[in-house]
């Protein structure tokens, strides 16, 4: 007890213990921190917001084409400096207003003056702008201006003039007209571009236009206070009584449009912003180098339109023609030439005055063809001269050294003038100085280059190729020209022979390359013989003459006489040897016309022939005979002449052919009534060598026309031209026949058949000619129909082919098969067709009924019931028979 007793301790009451007194600390917790720093970043934002939010504007558009929200950008210098975020109608709903966010650092461009405009794709002749705008959309653009900062803004309807670059001139053009002017066009200064068409507007009441021309820096001081602008556009075209006056430029100009300038040399240099007048063209400039001239008076000089050319290239223009009252040789007048070619006036420069020809070999220069009269000039070497002498075009080349001079005849001119060229094989060799006319005719003094003198020789022939000579030739239209490109131009060809002999002084002049061949110089020709005829036929004068299709000689006259027509003829000098007194005359046939099953064959003549007509010979007759005749046939069938006798001529004309196996033998010369046994007579030309095969006892003659009926047409070859038909004989020589009646049967493959008789109670799906049918193969024919006696039967005359008779056996059976029949039964229906023939004409079918014993074969004439309907059992009939 004591132990436990002193490892206690002692215990205190409890009222002896102190309170302990607990002290919290007060300070900021750090959760409210949060809100501030969320408070700071808030307004670090909203500032940047703020700072990056960029100004509102307001621009005011005439249209809303183009302009969408948020999509349609705000740019400068090509970048990006806004967009449009609003479109609107103002509040009178004529316009459209655009509110716009522009970025902060663009901001200083938005001034009082500052100019909007959109920016769209533009497609032209010219070219296209605004290519950009395809990729990105539209879009607006501006042109920053001075003052003060500026919200609200109206847009240009167009962008402004363009912006001038540092050294560049902007000067102003007054036209009365744009003149074919576009945007982007070019200035030229002596043909070389220094500048460029930038705008166009209406001023002055829009009376006027004014053109806006920026002059790039390189050349801007070229323009000149004094300078002078003309339009140089497109293709201007002057259509007068001389031609036409065409006047182009470059294909820039052309499709673009330009135009040009000059400038005095000591005139001051221009201001910005210079107005000048815009010329028309370079004569109403009026500007250029004054030369004195003297030219030759002629009618096509015009004041004002006569250009001079120096290497194709307009230069200047006839300014000014001295008139008089007196005509002279000469007239005075000046050239008005540009400043640029001032350097080329010298002493041994020349002037010559030339006539544009069309040449149809170089179409593409067809503007130059179209120039008329025209100045070309010639530089030359010497010093600076101001008075000239314009010589004509073919006195040039007598100026040229070793020029041959030669003199040419002709009773006329051909159409040749002075001026036009000569040709050798299409190259021009020469020109015609020259023309005189005398009582006599025309002499023509004409010059050749002294590089081609040596084409000329004693046998060289020269031949007319003026204008477009047509004629009429053997293969129709024919013409003579030296080549296409010199039918307009005109002038005269040189053609050799032989090159023989040295050349002569003068030469005869050939109207074409026809009478060069036939050495005819003359236009007064003497007939070389004369023909008669009792009708006129179809030719005149000028028709021509062949010999077996050759054309040697034309006709000069025709005269009428009291009984007969007197044909003068001219036969060309080398070719009269093939005349001899056995020589027979015709007249050629416009066409020939030949019907046959296979077609229609039309041999035509040619276009001289159709037109003239003609005539031909050659040399079968038997003697001396100057007679024309109306055709070959009848030319070589005279005294060959058969007659025959018709009951009518109801299909009979005069010049009917007529026809063996095909072959035309003859033809009817006339026609006549024999008023004693009232027959109608027709005398027949024949063949003489069909004459000796047809004009015999035995002969036949029928005539041949179309025959048409619901079975078709037959004698197609007669459709146009019924003929008759000839079938020889083999009796004596006889020259007078009876014509056979068309109506009257044909001979026929089946006309010596077997005859049989079929009878009916109608023919009504009948007709003659109808075929007859055994299993469907064709073997005769109906030859005729007619009722009997009593008039209740109707009796069908039928032949069967030879070698098909023996199919027709005493019990055969006859039905009609008109080309279908129809039945309808328990199996159905049952159509069965035959031939279009069958359906057109109708038709017989037969067969034998099948049986152990073959009955005879039937006999001739022998007659048969004709069924209306096919019997039912004859399907099932299938005996043959063997031909005996």
């Amino acid at each position: 007890m004591k132990n436990k007793n002193s490892i206690n301790p002692p215990q205190k009451s409890v009222e002896s213990v102190e309170t302990a007194n607990i002290r919290q600390s007060r300070r900021i917790s750090p959760f409210w921190l949060l809100p501030v720093i969320a408070l700071l970043i808030g307004a670090t934002l909203f500032f940047q917001i703020i700072r990056e939010q960029g100004h509102t504007i307001r621009i005011t558009f005439a249209t809303g084409d183009g302009l969408v929200a948020d999509k349609t950008q705000v740019r400068y210098q090509g970048l990006q400096i806004g967009i449009v975020k609003k479109v609107s109608f103002t509040d009178d709903l004529k316009k459209v207003e655009v509110e716009a966010n522009i970025y902060p650092e663009a901001k200083t461009v938005l001034r009082k003056t500052t100019r909007f405009w959109l920016v769209q794709p533009n497609a032209s002749l010219a070219g296209i702008s605004g290519l950009d705008t395809l990729i990105s959309g539209n879009y607006i653009t501006l042109h920053p201006g001075e003052g003060d900062y500026e919200d609200d803004f109206i847009a240009e309807s167009e962008g402004p003039v363009a912006q001038i670059k540092d050294g560049d001139l902007l000067i102003h053009l007054i036209s009365e007209d744009l003149g074919a002017i576009s945007v982007g066009a070019s200035v030229y200064y002596k043909k070389m571009p220094v500048g460029k068409i930038m705008n166009y507007r209406f001023i002055k009441d829009q009376k006027k236009v004014q053109i806006d021309v920026v002059i790039e820096k390189n050349y801007a001081d070229l323009v000149k206070k004094d300078s002078r602008f003309w339009n140089i556009s497109g293709i201007k075209a002057d259509i007068g009584m001389g031609g036409i006056h065409v006047d182009m430029d470059s294909l820039n100009a052309i499709v673009q449009g330009a135009m040009s300038f000059d400038s005095p040399e000591h005139s001051p240099k221009a201001e910005q912003n210079e107005h000048y007048t815009l010329y028309a063209n370079i004569k109403s400039a009026q500007r250029g180098v004054e030369v004195d001239v003297t030219l030759p008076n002629l009618a096509g000089l015009k004041p004002g339109q006569t250009e001079v050319f120096y290497q194709q290239i307009p230069i200047g223009i006839l300014s000014e023609l001295t008139q008089t009252e007196v005509a002279h040789k000469n007239i005075s007048g000046k050239l008005l030439l540009n400043p640029s070619t001032e350097d080329l006036l010298k002493t041994d420069t020349t002037f010559v005055l030339r006539r544009a020809k069309v040449n149809l070999g170089n179409l593409s220069d067809l503007p130059a063809a179209l120039r008329g009269e025209y100045i070309e000039m010639f530089p030359g070497d010497g010093e600076p001269k101001n008075q000239f002498n314009v010589i004509k075009e073919n006195e040039l080349l007598l100026q040229q050294p070793d020029t041959l001079t030669l003199t040419l005849t002709a009773p006329e001119t051909y159409g040749i003038i002075e001026g036009q060229k000569l040709y050798y094989n299409n190259i021009d060799i020469g020109e015609i100085i020259d023309q005189n006319i005398n009582t006599d005719g025309v002499k023509f003094n004409v010059a050749v280059a002294g590089q081609y003198r040596h084409l000329i020789h004693a046998d060289t022939q020269f031949i007319a190729a003026s204008n477009l000579d047509v004629s009429l030739g053997l293969d129709g239209v024919k013409i003579e020209a030296a080549s296409p490109d010199k039918w307009l131009q005109g002038g005269i060809r040189v053609v050799n022979n032989n090159n023989r002999g040295a050349p002569l002084t003068s030469y005869p002049l050939y109207q074409n390359q026809s009478n060069a061949e036939a050495g005819i110089t003359s236009n007064v020709l003497t007939q070389t013989l004369t023909l008669t005829t009792t009708s006129l036929p179809s030719i005149g004068k000028g028709s021509l003459v062949l010999y077996r299709q050759y054309e040697v000689g034309k006709i000069l006259n025709v005269r009428p006489t009291k009984s007969h027509f007197d044909v003068d003829v001219y036969i060309y000098p080398k070719h009269r040897h093939l005349l001899t007194d056995k020589s027979l005359f015709w007249v050629e046939s416009a066409a020939q016309i030949d019907i046959t099953p296979k077609g229609i064959s039309i041999q035509a003549s040619p276009v001289a022939r159709s037109l003239k007509g003609a005539i031909s010979f050659d040399n079968s007759g038997s003697g001396k005979n100057r007679t024309l005749y109306a055709n070959e046939l009848r030319a070589k069938s005279a005294g060959q002449v058969i007659t025959l006798t018709a009951n009518d001529a109801s299909n009979l004309s005069k010049g009917m052919a007529l026809r063996y196996m095909g072959l035309n033998v003859g033809e009817i010369e006339s026609l006549s009534l024999d008023t004693k046994s009232r027959k109608v007579i027709a005398k027949a030309f024949m063949n003489p060598q069909y004459m000796g095969l047809i004009a015999k006892s035995g002969s036949s003659f029928r005539v041949i026309s179309p025959q048409i009926s619901a079975g078709g047409i037959e004698n197609l070859d007669s459709l146009l031209a019924p003929y008759i038909d000839v079938e020889a004989g083999s009796g004596k020589h006889q020259t007078q026949f009876t014509l056979i009646d068309q109506h009257s049967p044909q001979k026929s493959k089946l006309n010596s058949g077997f005859p049989i008789i079929l009878e009916a109670n109608d023919a009504s799906n009948l007709s003659i000619g109808a075929p007859l049918m055994y299993r469907g193969v064709d073997v005769g024919k109906i030859k005729d129909m007619e009722l009997n006696r009593l008039g209740d039967r109707v009796l069908i005359h039928a032949l069967i082919a030879n070698k098909h008779a023996h199919l027709v056996r005493q019990n055969t059976q006859f039905w009609i098969s008109s080309g279908y029949t129809a039945g309808l039964g328990w199996n159905g229906i049952e159509v069965n067709t035959g031939s279009v023939q069958q359906l057109l004409k109708g038709g017989i079918a037969f067969s034998t009924p099948s049986g152990t014993i073959v009955q005879p074969q039937a006999k001739a004439n022998q007659r048969f019931l004709l069924q209306v309907r096919r019997p039912d059992e004859s399907k099932q009939w299938n005996s043959g028979v063997i031909a005996q």
